[in-house]
């Protein structure tokens, strides 16, 4: 009983909670992936993985990084205008996407318009997944974290129905596209309830209060968009790469990698990072040591990052043939370069948002966009050098590591100066 009440009143209550929907989730993923690489051929892989690797340059910032807001304001009303100015950020972003789209359809020569119609299915996933996200984050800010973990059950459940069924049937790329985007709308109606409860009881926004928000979170907006968006660039940008230097079955193959390699970030790196921001945020405004807090989450995080990855480098290339079928065993030996990348990555993604607590995005900018050189730089070399798609991933596995490192530390060193700072006022 005792050890009960510990759980429920630590920080981690909110992580197992979240995690517990989510890893449910996501084994839900994780079985149907196995049936649509047997269903779908490579090329469709190709053309899907486009699909969703365009959509997610935009999801993380189609709400310009506003709704990340939502988590850590002082004020409820605050909040509350934070949320509107989210939803609407979302659907203007989804607009000028969708003109964005027209115009390449008109110019011609570009992926967009080899793919055709299909591609109009991304601003959708954009739309759908923005205003999810904004009330993930109301949720969060509420700390609903059972909530938020059920509905992750439910869309899971939805879009693996959807893509299977549309693989039996033949659907191709617009089947699994098609899931991909209409999924995150399940749960929204429950998601948005207290929202909406609070909405009508108060005055509704203006566009006053819309420009007002712009303004003053500016720097926020400044700072933390573009960063976002290199980061989400520089793992766009491989898959880019290993097309342009090899071709579209390491392409294929990269895509299976990239999807096992991020399911730890998916089941636990993102629901600690929710918990974390609302718990740092909670210190921060209330004077109390936020570097206990940071060495609290680096500790289990290193574990569970050091275990995780040297077994899944070890397993990979057998596995993923038993898994995916013939053949995937190229995907198992990517998995297995990669792993030291990732296993950083995994800790300073649950970590990053701490740079919004301090209002320290400008580094985070910073870090982004080395990886997008670094990503650049490694595409030359390989270029110039004749590398083959080994050396390629090595290279990128040990640069992209190195930064993710370079962030936990600086982080861990915020954390300390203003713990150190409280001491001596």
């Amino acid at each position: 009983m005792r050890l009960e009440n510990y759980i429920k009143n630590s920080q981690w209550s909110g992580v197992i909670s979240l995690g517990i929907g989510t890893v449910v989730a996501q084994l839900i993923n994780i079985i149907i992936q196995p049936l649509l690489t047997r269903m779908i051929t490579p090329e469709e892989l190709g053309v899907y993985s486009f699909i969703i690797s365009m959509a997610n340059l935009i999801i993380p910032v189609a709400s310009l990084k506003l709704s990340m807001l939502i988590v850590v304001d002082g004020e409820d009303d605050n909040a509350e205008l934070l949320t509107d100015v989210s939803i609407l950020t979302v659907l203007l972003v989804t607009f000028i996407y969708t003109i964005f789209l027209v115009i390449m359809m008109f110019v011609g020569n570009n992926s967009f318009y080899e793919i055709g119609a299909l591609s109009f299915l991304i601003p959708l996933i954009i739309l759908t997944n923005g205003v999810r996200f904004t009330f993930v984050n109301h949720n969060n800010r509420y700390m609903k974290y059972s909530l938020i973990s059920k509905v992750d059950i439910l869309r899971e459940s939805l879009k693996g129905f959807i893509q299977v069924t549309s693989g039996f049937l033949g659907g191709g790329v617009f089947g699994q596209s098609f899931g991909y985007a209409v999924s995150p709308a399940l749960g929204l109606k429950i998601q948005a309830k207290d929202y909406m409860i609070r909405f009508k009881q108060r005055d509704k926004i203006t566009l006053k209060d819309v420009l007002s928000i712009y303004m003053k979170h500016k720097k926020h907006i400044l700072y933390l968009v573009p960063a976002q968006f290199i980061n989400s660039f520089s793992y766009a940008l491989i898959t880019m790469s290993v097309i342009s230097l090899f071709s579209a079955r390491e392409a294929g193959y990269y895509s299976i990698s990239f999807m096992v390699l991020g399911l730890p970030l998916v089941l636990i790196s993102n629901n600690v990072s929710r918990v974390f921001l609302q718990k740092l945020g909670s210190d921060y405004r209330e004077g109390k040591s936020v570097w206990k807090n940071y060495i609290s989450f680096i500790k289990i995080l290193g574990i569970i990052s050091i275990l995780g990855f040297s077994l899944l480098a070890i397993i990979a290339p057998k596995v993923s043939e038993l898994i995916f079928g013939v053949g995937y065993e190229e995907a198992g030996r990517y998995i297995t370069i990669l792993c030291f990348m990732y296993a950083l990555r995994f800790i300073a993604s649950s970590l990053i948002g701490g740079y919004v607590v301090f209002n320290k995005q400008k580094m985070d900018t910073v870090f982004q966009t080395l990886l997008v050189l670094s990503g650049v730089a490694i595409h030359y070399l390989t270029e110039i050098f004749i590398l083959n798609i080994y050396e390629y991933l090595g290279l990128i596995s040990i640069t992209y590591g190195i930064v993710y490192l370079l962030i936990i530390i600086n982080l861990g060193f915020i954390c300390k100066k203003h713990s150190e700072n409280q001491k001596n006022m």
